[in-house]
């Protein structure tokens, strides 16, 4: 299964102050759980990432998951990294990438990957979307 992960909310910027958009943006903590859920979930999907950005921020979000060695530790090949510049495109590189399912925590943007016929799970959490993921796994086998 292919599945597409927002960065913003699902990855960087748990608990504490969120400082990404602050020069001490390297010190904005990771979402409770990510790295080892997203390890976990790389062992049996193809993951990518897919988030909006501008310039600086894509700048700033390189930055974060390179300090924390992130594809490193998660497995997740750096190429399947994909920024845009307005929300309005995710959907539709979702499409390109031939994604099964997305995560965000917005949901208007899940909102409109279903509307492209891609099922898509409001984030809250890692244990409640891993749930939710295995789930949506289980009843594409039956």
């Amino acid at each position: 299964m292919r599945i597409g992960l927002d960065i913003g909310g699902v990855i960087i910027g748990g608990d504490g102050n969120d400082t990404f958009f602050t020069k001490d943006y390297l010190y904005t903590p990771e979402v409770s759980l990510a790295f080892s859920s997203i390890r976990n979930l790389a062992k049996e999907h193809d993951i990518f990432l897919v988030s909006k950005a501008g310039p600086l921020v894509v700048q700033k979000t390189r930055a974060w998951l390179d300090d924390r060695e992130f594809f490193l530790w998660t497995g997740i090949d750096r190429d399947n990294l994909v920024f845009c510049r307005m929300r309005r495109q995710k959907a539709p590189i979702a499409q390109l990438l031939e994604l099964d399912l997305f995560v965000d925590d917005r949901k208007d943007i899940c909102d409109s990957m279903e509307a492209v016929g891609i099922p898509a799970i409001t984030f809250h959490g890692w244990m409640t979307t891993l749930k939710k993921i295995k789930e949506f796994s289980l009843d594409r086998v039956h």
